[in-house]
């Protein structure tokens, strides 16, 4: 447990930018909204402190009179007392409102705040930004030691992976990833990295599919294929003019396998992408127009 004088402070007047906003890119700040006239501060006051100074340093508790500083509490529309906000990295990440019971204070905060794996990935994010990747690693092993669910680790070893050319390794993390967090869309766009590279392999590698392609350009299994280990490079505008040519060719042919691959590539760039627009609209012209 931390030393109380360690975690909670008065926060001065006029210092909020400086003692709050600046200091939670270090860590989360939970900031206590009251005044010495609110009996319901006076209750939770204490429960915030008893919670805060349990939590080992993962959050510290900035107390703010408003009577002291209104500006700052019209600023953060403060309109009722205790009003209860965590910022992180400069902005609020979780608040609420009146003197709740202990409970739910601690269930509240502890959602918000970083578990120990969040901290170990993010370590081994600021490793590998500075070039150490082999302590990066280290470090994303480390948290799924702590928590072998946990998404971004596995998202993470799965980059790693998938760099060395482990493809079977990679997919398995990514898969587990997803599973962990559906919907992630970090984790849908490798997996679908990971399907282009495995198509391209099994149909022999770019060098033999572009061959192949370019003996008999009307070969649609080629063409798809080809498509593939465009993708896999990233080539993605290539790729995506291959598969929408295959969609097109022949009606009488099954199109699932190209739309199915185009959409992997939409998933990889996101929705916003200049070529996710394009080429989706061009998508559903040639399907349902």
């Amino acid at each position: 447990m931390s030393d109380k004088a360690d975690v909670i402070f008065d926060v001065k007047p006029g210092g909020f930018d400086t003692e709050v906003l600046e200091a939670s890119r270090q860590g989360p700040i939970v900031v206590d909204f009251w005044a010495p006239w609110c009996a319901p501060c006076r209750m939770l006051g204490p429960i915030l402190e008893r919670v805060v100074a349990s939590l080992d340093g993962q959050a510290r508790l900035a107390k703010v009179n408003i009577e002291e500083d209104m500006a700052i509490a019209s600023r953060w529309g403060i309109t009722g007392i205790p009003a209860v906000k965590v910022f992180k990295d400069g902005r609020v990440i979780g608040e609420f409102v009146g003197a709740l019971p202990e409970s739910e204070v601690r269930r509240q905060l502890t959602a918000l705040l970083p578990s120990p794996a969040d901290e170990l990935v993010a370590e081994g994010d600021r490793l590998a930004e500075a070039g150490d990747l082999e302590a990066a690693e280290a470090k994303y092993r480390e948290a799924r030691q702590v928590d072998v669910d946990h998404p971004r680790a596995s998202l993470r070893l799965a980059e790693v992976a998938l760099d060395r050319g482990a493809y079977q390794e990679a997919k398995e993390l990514a898969s587990k990833a997803a599973a962990s967090a559906p919907g992630d869309a970090e984790a849908d766009a490798l997996l679908g990295r990971i399907w282009f590279l495995e198509q391209c392999a099994a149909a022999g590698g770019m060098e033999a599919c572009e061959r192949r392609h370019a003996d008999d350009p009307d070969d649609r299994k080629a063409g798809f294929a080809w498509a593939c280990c465009l993708a896999a490079r990233g080539e993605y505008a290539e790729a995506l003019e291959q598969f929408l040519a295959l969609v097109r060719r022949e009606r009488k042919h099954d199109k699932t396998a190209p739309k199915d691959a185009m959409v992997r590539i939409f998933s990889i760039l996101g929705p916003d992408d200049e070529l996710t627009r394009s080429y989706r609209k061009q998508l559903s012209r040639e399907l349902y127009v």
